[in-house]
């Protein structure tokens, strides 16, 4: 289940932009994609995708080359973007 604020808009939480390089991993490939992430905040983020990249809706993303990770979930995709929230 995603973590949610109760009372609290996800569009209203506060979002920290930044063009950092984070790493995704797709369940059943063994392979993993890196994209950049534009905006975070403790609900989600946004990330630019490399062309190609397809997501599923479930994936892990890691900020430090897989020491650690973060469970996700696709929220919503345009084009090369897409917004995914942190499952806990």
């Amino acid at each position: 289940m995603s973590l949610a604020w109760t009372g609290v808009e996800r569009r209203r939480v506060t979002r920290k932009t930044l063009e950092q390089t984070v790493m995704l991993s797709l369940p059943g490939k063994p392979t993993i994609t890196p994209c950049k992430m534009l905006n975070l905040s403790v609900l989600g983020a946004c990330v630019r995708l490399k062309s190609g990249s397809i997501l599923s809706t479930d994936f892990r993303l890691s900020f430090d080359e897989f020491r650690t990770s973060f469970d996700c979930r696709l929220v919503w995709r345009r084009e090369d973007r897409a917004g995914i929230s942190f499952v806990c």
